[in-house]
């Protein structure tokens, strides 16, 4: 197709914001600016910001659109994507549920040690106040029967207590009083420090029984919490899968049908490259490159979602564009959308590369959606700038891309036909476990 760009720009404001599922997908995947201090960012990471935030910014300008067979292809990505999401939730959960029960074992442990800690500093406490009365009644006992008796039991039961002469009882009797009301003082003091101690060290251990008592009650309440929220991470995991299966069966059973021109050009591709390159080698086309199909299926299929472009219809363009890769531009320029031709040019612009040239499509069309694009990539040329905003849809390429005045429904029929293939594949359970396209390579 002969490729015109018109004198002037136009625009036509129907551009909405479109909240949609795979725009919230690919907000999760904005690469994190560099922590403070670092001196210098990795080139990939600065790469991948950039892809990531020119895509979101493109993907928020996406209009809405009529329903289209693919649509369940966008459907099973917003499940797979949400049970990742609940995946991802249900691990955090459980780690966290673990590391609750893990504090929860700490406090208790602590616990067990402060009650054991409590129960040997009250039996302390009580020996201490019996060895002071025991002691007290001992000594009082044995100075009032040997003092009142005078017995000589008592004196020769207390000699081993008493310092002097105590042959004579009499004088025995004197020594053992003046000096049992001294060691009764000294008793009692040394009993009375070691109950004041003793108190002290039970007051202690009931401080620190308490605060282990608190921290294991809240240790209890926090993994209770830990333990619902886990419950919940899991029961919406299983619903999420559930979901996702349910999905996956509903698009193996979708019918077939024309994909209208009232598609976006903005957007993440909904097939993926296996379904592009297996139609393709179904078909009578002969195409002229060294180049596998694969290859030019992958790059459709990564630079469109680099650029938030519908790549998969790239492709179909393309081989409405090349006659299936096989015409002189794909040949000799790379070219294969006939950017730079005009009814009456000898040949299109070239490229450096195949991949280049695919870049360069994506690059084209998103100036031809987008009034003020901001690219995932350098431009491969310079001059690869459309008529800004002018087509949201690919409906809107008709006249405007190429003079052919059926342009767009030529495209949207090839299209379909990708899309009736992709469906016969899932209907065979094939192309689930393809990489989803409409979630960003890490």
């Amino acid at each position: 197709m002969r490729t015109l760009r018109p004198p002037a720009p136009r625009f036509r404001p129907r551009l909405r914001l479109a909240a949609g599922a795979l725009a919230v997908a690919l907000a999760a995947s904005v690469v994190p600016a560099p922590a403070l201090g670092q001196q210098a960012a990795n080139p990939d990471d600065k790469a991948e910001r950039r892809i990531a935030e020119a895509r979101e910014a493109t993907l928020e300008l996406e209009p809405d659109a009529p329903p289209s067979p693919d649509d369940p292809f966008a459907a099973v990505v917003e499940a797979d994507q949400a049970a990742l999401d609940a995946a991802t939730v249900r691990l955090a959960a459980v780690a966290a549920s673990d590391e609750a029960d893990a504090a929860l074992f700490t406090a208790a442990t602590a616990l067990n040690a402060a009650k054991k800690r409590t129960a040997a500093a009250t039996k302390r406490r009580d020996d201490t106040r019996n060895e002071l009365t025991l002691e007290r009644d001992r000594l009082s006992d044995l100075t009032v029967r040997a003092y009142v008796t005078g017995g000589e039991v008592s004196l020769d039961e207390y000699r081993a207590l008493v310092k002097g002469d105590t042959t004579d009882p009499a004088a025995g009797r004197a020594v053992m009083f003046d000096q049992v009301l001294q060691r009764q003082e000294e008793v009692t003091a040394e009993a009375r420090k070691d109950a004041s101690t003793a108190r002290k060290a039970l007051v202690a251990a009931r401080t620190k029984q308490k605060a282990a008592q608190d921290e294991a009650n809240a240790r209890t309440e926090v993994a209770a919490d830990r333990a619902r929220d886990e419950a919940d991470a899991i029961a919406a995991h299983e619903e999420a899968a559930a979901d996702a299966a349910r999905a996956r069966a509903r698009l193996s059973r979708s019918p077939a049908g024309l994909v209208p021109e009232g598609v976006s050009l903005i957007g993440m591709p909904r097939l993926n490259a296996g379904d592009l390159a297996g139609w393709f080698r179904t078909t009578s086309y002969r195409p002229r490159v060294s180049t596998p199909i694969e290859d030019y299926a992958r790059w459709f299929i990564d630079e469109g979602r680099a650029e938030g472009i519908r790549g998969d219809i790239a492709f179909a363009q393309a081989v409405l564009e090349t006659g299936g890769f096989a015409n002189d531009d794909t040949v000799n320029a790379n070219n294969f959308s006939g950017i730079g031709h005009c009814d009456t040019c000898a040949s299109g612009w070239r490229f450096p590369s195949p991949e280049m040239g695919v870049r360069a499509q994506i690059q084209l069309l998103k100036s031809y959606a987008v009034r003020k694009p901001e690219y995932a990539h350098d431009l491969v040329d310079r001059r690869l700038r459309g008529p800004a905003g002018c087509c949201p849809t690919w409906g809107d390429l008709t006249t405007v891309w190429a003079t052919d005045p059926t342009y767009a429904p030529k495209v949207m029929l090839i299209y379909s036909g990708i899309v009736a293939h992709a469906l016969a594949r899932r209907a065979a359970g094939q192309g689930f476990d393809d990489p989803s396209p409409a979630v960003p390579a890490p």
